[in-house]
């Protein structure tokens, strides 16, 4: 390895789930570096989602070997669940029902991050990282040349501290901090405007409760797992609600708006808007008529999506939500940070071993934003437009699912050694699953503003369960969905195009709605 003079070999800017996985892939591979971790915060709090999906299970269950800690402490995961409705007052037998009939094949889970962030970061800890917490890294001197990176670092408590390292890594989270000093964050307000808010319940009804069966006895129909260990998602057109199931008996509860389409209740604050929604839906009413909040566990974000230009440059590279986040719908968040860490991880490793890694740098610089916009338009671009009508969302769902796994969960599993230091969907075969995705993306916008002017948007809302018939694995069985898929789009071009169009056409698809606090 080749020798500096400086304090540390890396410094990792923030300790929560891709900092502290960073220092543990560096550390246990290279226990002589010198690694330091800076956390912010006194003790971590809750994310805007607690749920996995595939991807990111196998980085938590092989790559950092988190199996008996998830078991032991989070909930198992079964799947995706969407509910839809015609009016707040439908009776939750008559609801549309999308979703998995049987348990999961591949391990994903229902995470508190707070636990899971701790865990973890007491692992790097373990493995010999340097923790400084809490600390505020209050300047940061980027070198140009081979000199070493300097950062002054005020702890809570003592004096301002001032450091050099060979490297250093960004997972500052949505703090983007190095993104925001360099001039290459992007924000997304114009064309993906989405909003959140979420807080943690207690005394839910859960649906699997005597309560709720006994009240709408079709629940113990059609579905032979549990719903409530899934995470369920109550749709309309322009937004959707999530709920999950915590371990320790609590549910996290949300809504994500895109501002064109809609604009949450009025109310005298951020929770009440929160409940009143949540009552606008029979499963939310079922669930949480009287439910407890926890006022002090409220959050809000207004502008939801943003990435950074580049993610690598002289000796720094950013991970997880300080790269980029996207959209909570499909849990993909952890995905892209099992990605983004893995890949600065190998990155580090090499450099710090001797070798010249502009060619990593350059790859991660141009496959990142290619792999973030590529990923954006196959599966969340406009696509709050159509999520209140569950027949277009069926047929997208089958389509994202079985891409998902004929393309991200195939590669992990199969080939990990190379699948995770290359961003998602990369390649010839990556880039037209990707260009596909956008296409029907794109078609079921259309259709959706057809559907509205004709006045049939939603028209199955009511009276259907549509669930795969087989779990998925991790290889090309998922073909088979992705023929539903197919067919079931082509059912809804036909249906909607033969629709006859009314005297009187509805509101638009998509107006401005005035812009929250």
């Amino acid at each position: 390895m080749a020798s500096f003079s400086t304090d540390y070999d890396v410094v990792i800017m923030g300790g929560a789930f891709s900092g502290a996985a960073a220092g543990m892939l560096l550390k246990r591979e290279h226990p002589e570096l010198r690694i330091l971790i800076v956390e912010r915060t006194v003790q971590f709090d809750r994310k805007v989602g607690e749920s996995t999906s595939e991807v990111a299970g196998c980085f938590l269950t092989r790559v950092l070997h988190q199996g008996s800690h998830l078991s032991a402490f989070h909930y198992q995961k079964h799947g995706l669940r969407m509910w839809f409705c015609k009016t707040p007052h439908d009776d939750v037998a008559d609801l549309t029902e999308i979703g998995p009939r049987y348990q999961s094949r591949l391990p994903t889970f229902q995470l508190d991050r707070a636990i899971l962030d701790e865990h973890l970061l007491k692992e790097a800890c373990d493995f010999g990282c340097e923790l400084m917490r809490p600390a505020t890294i209050k300047t940061i001197t980027l070198s140009e040349d081979e000199a070493p990176h300097t950062l002054e670092i005020m702890p809570q408590e003592g004096q301002m501290r001032t450091v050099t390292t060979r490297w250093l890594i960004d997972a500052s989270g949505k703090a983007a901090v190095l993104a925001k000093k360099l001039g290459c964050h992007r924000g997304m307000e114009s064309e993906h405007p989405t909003s959140s808010i979420w807080c943690r319940f207690r005394n839910v009804n859960g649906l699997d409760s005597f309560k709720s069966r006994k009240m709408h006895p079709k629940l113990m129909e059609n579905v032979y797992q549990l719903r409530t260990t899934a995470t369920n998602h109550l749709m309309g057109h322009g937004w959707w609600c999530w709920i999950i199931p915590l371990s320790d008996g609590s549910y996290s509860a949300g809504v994500t708006w895109d501002r064109r389409f809609f604009t949450l209740p009025e109310g005298p604050s951020l929770l009440a808007r929160l409940q009143a929604h949540l009552m606008t839906h029979p499963i939310g009413r079922l669930m949480f008529e009287n439910a407890v909040p926890d006022a002090d566990d409220t959050f809000y974000y207004k502008n939801l999506a943003y990435r950074s230009e580049r993610i690598a440059g002289n000796r720094w590279v950013m991970v997880g939500d300080a790269a980029g986040f996207m959209d909570p719908l499909y849990s993909h968040g952890l995905d892209f940070a099992g990605y983004t860490v893995s890949a600065a991880a190998d990155l580090v490793k090499r450099n710090l071993m001797g070798e010249n890694t502009q060619e990593i740098t350059d790859y991660l610089n141009n496959a990142y934003p290619r792999a973030w916009r590529l990923w954006f338009e196959a599966l969340y671009k406009d696509k709050y437009s159509y999520m209140g009508d569950a027949e277009l969302i069926n047929a997208t769902f089958l389509l994202d699912l079985s891409s998902y796994f004929l393309g991200p969960v195939r590669g992990v599993y199969v080939s990990p050694e190379s699948e995770w230091k290359l961003m998602p969907y990369e390649g010839a075969a990556g880039a037209f699953f990707g260009r596909f995705m956008a296409f029907y993306n794109r078609r079921f916008v259309r259709l959706a503003e057809v559907r509205r002017r004709k006045g049939i948007y939603g028209r199955c809302n009511h009276g259907h369960v549509w669930m795969p018939h087989m779990s998925l694995s991790p290889d090309t069985t998922a073909a088979r969905l992705l023929w539903a898929g197919i067919k079931m789009w082509i059912k809804t071009e036909i249906s909607t195009w033969l629709a006859p169009t009314p005297a009187t056409a509805p509101e638009p698809m998509m107006k401005e709605k005035p812009v929250e606090a």
